[in-house]
């Protein structure tokens, strides 16, 4: 390559004059001692070079190389060279300066880690020569070299892994301004290497800006043969899911021009409606992807494509890809670590390489180029250097002969105190990787121009927009487009949910009516209409509800595998509850019923809560066995329109089958204990129908659940959550409901009696007894026989005279009565003010109230029988009445009912 000497200004002559010709720097001062820096980069693409091993031994690499247009179109011979410029800039500056290893003079030795010039390097280079730089060039510097103590490289990751490795164990420190791959961060395999660009952790640096544009959905394409490429990714993969992004896909390829691989990633991409594409590679491979999804339709206004490094080919763009292709490139949006265009070291260095290289580089050029980067890894360097210098106290001759080497890790340059174009200080994390923040620019469509807008700050946590500057995507709009189309809301049953809301006021109303029912149990268990309901079994019933209603509220979290273990598990063990409570509860009754004689009460009870007790222990266990298996479920996103519900998938296992069924054959028990219930004549405790109507019921629940599972309706839980609220919610009024308003219609009749009694004795206050005649009687009409702690009076002959009538109100208006027209059978108390009735031969005696009078015959047969507090009146042999006097309220109570004969009735009365 023929050299083309550009028209120069004066300071760039100036300039030049004080730069090395050759290779091996032979400009040094005589009188100082000579510290070597090595140069690795890639000098075989300089033809003009020649190179004894892998050390540039003559050629020109002076200042005026390459024109202008080749310098435009930016190859990698002009990378080189700028480079190469650069780190001769820094060094001289350092020299220059007598205050930086002062005595000292440092010269420059450049090593190629491609090897020599070839026709085709170009086109097979590809930048991966790590055999080529671990094997000849390390081992040429470490041991051919023993003055160069320490290396600034331009290299790929995929090279430097290798050969930043071997001069690590060398103890050489190498710093870099081009490798970026976040597998050189580790340092226990790269203790002498650190870098001026970044590492580990850029994926933070994409995500910051993801969060500024309100964007949840990314893609991923990688160059999978390269470090950086795969590394990169793997740190941009892990950025992403730490931060819950939702990752489209994700596509590596070595070769961006495969037509069927790239095909099949633009299928992929408009399949999943991806419309940011972080692309991962170096600068050939990006601006491959690039025209690729161009070509295929994948840019415009709706995509944003972001990438590490500039989607710039190796060779002119319009020839290789055509004219359109920077179409495709506009608003493609780079994010890197890159300088402060404003600072006044920046412009002077920017000023210094525009002279040197005859070319008005921009601000964007020199970031491009990464001048800043090795300009900062050369003074870095010598920095350390000096400062090593200063502690120790060491000779420069002891520097120089790679004496304190084994002091030159990674952390003599963390903090060399200075101001680099870089960052201000110029500081290295634990990593060995500057610690800067990262620019982003946006490719404008015209050539490669990007312009820079807005920063990350050093901590990765926020982006800063420069003033008054904001991205400009494709097609023009400052505005960052949406991340695909309008996304679907996911429904969430939580309390502020309409449908969220009504389940938890359901569940509310549930638990607070199971409760309320538990309490009224509890405290009026010794009445005769509650006692049916207060046995154990009823009581676990009623806890069986309590446990399914509060199942409904884990409903209401998001689905995740401990909610829908709770889910199902609590509503099994609730359920379980209640069927095994109704069969046995039903089953005691049938045994008490139709028990065989010498069968203790109290003894059958106990062995069958012992067999409830075992037949609910076993499944407890079942349900507790399928719940300790950790892979018995599944969440899974059902879509419906606009929505999306996360949904609880349960996966078939021998456990599982093992409880449904278990479940299921206790629900069948049901069928033949309302067969046997028929047994039980006391409908007081038959509840066949209860069972029958639990039966339906279950079935009908389930059948409404299986539908809407089979729809995949998103609503499944709703309805599942509404199904199983009102089957509870009916068995609870079925089951306890009827006793309770037994209960109710009790305390309002005795409520009824107290007001009627109340008022009676305010009329007795008020008003005068009222006697109507009646005949003597003496008391020889009257009989009176002793017997046990009772008295019986006989009736005698009553004269037949007009119709008269006596009110007994001798104590009180009115009395407390029950009467009872066959056996067992009695009717509520009611109160009624007696009257004694005469006319002719009959007399009766009647029973005066607002709603019903009652009266009953009194004869020479009528008995009276005494007692306490009650006096009983047998009418005609049939019938007798029993008068009892309250020691509350000292009132007479009356109560009419079957009679048996007297013998039998004595016998029943000892009993008692």
């Amino acid at each position: 390559m023929r050299a083309h000497q550009p028209s120069v200004t004066i300071a760039g002559y100036l300039l030049a004059s004080i730069f090395v010709q050759y290779a091996n720097a032979k400009a040094g001062a005589l009188t100082e001692t000579n510290i070597t820096l090595g140069l690795i980069s890639w000098y075989c693409f300089a033809p003009q070079l020649t190179l004894n091993g892998s050390h540039v031994v003559e050629g020109n690499l002076n200042p005026g190389l390459y024109n202008k247009q080749q310098i435009s179109d930016g190859g990698y011979e002009v990378r080189e060279y700028v480079m190469d410029l650069s780190v001769q800039l820094a060094v001289d500056q350092m020299n220059a300066d007598p205050n930086v290893l002062p005595g000292i003079h440092v010269n420059i030795k450049r090593f190629s880690d491609c090897g020599s010039y070839y026709p085709s390097v170009a086109d097979v280079w590809g930048g991966r020569t790590g055999g080529y730089a671990s094997t000849i060039m390390a081992t040429d510097i470490i041991d051919n070299h023993p003055d160069v103590i320490g290396v600034v490289a331009m290299q790929t990751s995929s090279t430097a892994r290798y050969s930043a490795e071997v001069l690590s164990f060398a103890q050489i420190p190498i710093c870099s301004g081009t490798v970026g791959s976040p597998r050189l961060s580790d340092k226990p395999n790269y203790p002498y290497f650190y870098r001026t660009i970044d590492g580990a952790g850029i994926g933070e640096h994409f995500y910051q800006f993801l969060k500024l544009w309100n964007v949840r959905r990314v893609a991923l394409i990688y160059q999978k043969n390269t470090d950086l490429g795969y590394f990169v990714f793997l740190d941009m993969h892990q950025a992403m899911l730490r931060h819950k992004m939702n990752i489209l896909g994700t596509y590596g390829t070595a070769d961006p021009n495969d037509k069927f691989f790239m095909n099949y990633v633009a299928d992929a991409l408009k399949r999943v409606s991806a419309r940011y594409i972080i692309v991962i590679g170096n600068a050939v491979f990006s601006a491959s992807v690039m025209n690729a999804v161009g070509k295929r339709n994948l840019t415009g206004p709706g995509f944003v494509y972001l990438g590490i490094n500039r989607p710039k080919p190796a060779k002119n763009a319009t020839l290789l890809y055509g004219p359109k292709y920077y179409s495709y490139i506009q608003g493609y949006v780079q994010i890197a670590g890159m300088a402060n265009f404003d600072t006044q070291i920046f412009a002077d260095a920017k000023a210094q390489l525009s002279a040197l290289t005859g070319y008005p580089l921009r601000s964007m050029d020199v970031d491009s180029y990464n001048i800043p980067h090795f300009i900062d890894c050369a003074k870095s360097m010598l920095h350390g250097f000096d400062n090593l210098l200063r502690i120790t106290g060491q000779s420069a001759e002891t520097l120089a002969g790679r004496k304190m080497n084994s002091m030159m890790n990674y952390t003599l340059f963390q903090n060399p105190g200075i101001e680099g174009v870089m960052a201000n200080p110029l500081v290295f994390n634990n990593n060995g990787d500057i610690k800067l923040s990262d620019g982003a620019c946006y490719f404008i469509g015209s050539a490669f121009d990007c312009h820079l807008f807005g920063s990350t700050d050093r901590d990765a946590s926020k982006v800063t927009y420069h003033p008054g500057e904001y991205p400009v995507f494709n097609g023009g709009s400052s505005i960052p487009p949406p991340d695909g189309p309008p996304a679907p809301v996911q429904l969430i049953l939580s309390v502020n949910s309409t449908f969220g809301g009504i389940i938890f006021a359901l569940v509310v109303v549930g638990l607070v009516f199971a409760f309320a029912l538990l309490s009224i149990i509890y405290l009026f268990r010794r009445k005769s209409c509650m006692k049916p309901v207060s046995g154990l079994e009823a009581v676990t019933s009623l806890g069986g509800c309590i446990i399914i209603y509060s199942s409904l509220l884990v409903y209401l979290p998001v689905s995740d595998t401990l909610t829908c273990k709770l889910r199902h598990s609590m509503f099994l063990l609730g359920l379980l509850f209640i069927l095994t409570s109704l069969l046995f509860r039903n089953l005691l009754l049938f045994m008490i019923f139709c028990k065989k004689r010498g069968v203790k009460p109290q003894t059958l009870v106990f062995r069958v809560r012992v067999i409830h007790g075992i037949v609910a222990l076993i499944g407890i266990v079942t349900i507790a066995v399928w719940v300790a298996q950790p892979n018995n479920l599944a969440v899974k996103s059902v879509y419906h329109l606009d929505q999306f519900y996360l949904s609880c998938i349960y996966k078939n296992s021998a456990s599982f089958t093992v409880m449904a069924s278990y479940v299921f054959i206790a629900y069948l028990c049901l069928l033949p204990m309302i067969a046997i219930l028929q047994r039980v004549k006391w409908e007081e405790f038959n509840e066949s129908v209860l069972l029958g109507f639990s039966f339906v019921m279950i079935a009908v629940a389930y059948s409404i659940i299986t539908f809407e599972t089979r729809l995949r309706n998103m609503y499944y839980d709703v309805t599942f959550c509404l199904c199983v609220w009102t089957a509870t919610t009916s068995f609870l009024i079925l089951m306890f409901g009827t006793r309770v308003m037994q209960l109710a219609e009790h305390f309002k009749e005795q409520a009824m009696n107290r007001s009627r009694i109340s008022k009676l004795k305010t009329r007795l206050a008020e008003k005068k007894e009222s006697f109507f005649q009646r005949p003597s009687a003496s008391s020889t009409d009257f009989r009176r026989q002793q017997g046990g702690d009772c008295s019986t009076i006989k009736l005698g002959g009553v004269k037949k005279n007009p119709y008269r009538h006596k009110v007994l109100c001798n104590t009180v208006d009115a009395c407390v009565y029950q009467v009872s027209t066959s056996q067992n059978s009695w009717s509520l108390w009611r109160a009624g003010q007696p009257e004694l009735h005469h006319m002719s031969a009959k007399s009766w005696l009647s029973l005066n109230s607002n709603l019903k009078t009652a009266c009953f015959t009194l004869s020479e047969s009528t008995q009276f029988v005494a007692y306490e507090n009650m006096v009983m009146i047998l009418c005609d042999g049939i019938a007798e009445t029993r008068i009892r006097e309250s020691t509350n309220t000292q009132s007479t109570s009356t109560s009419l009912h079957q009679s048996t004969p007297p013998t039998r009735r004595k016998n029943l009365k000892r009993k008692k």
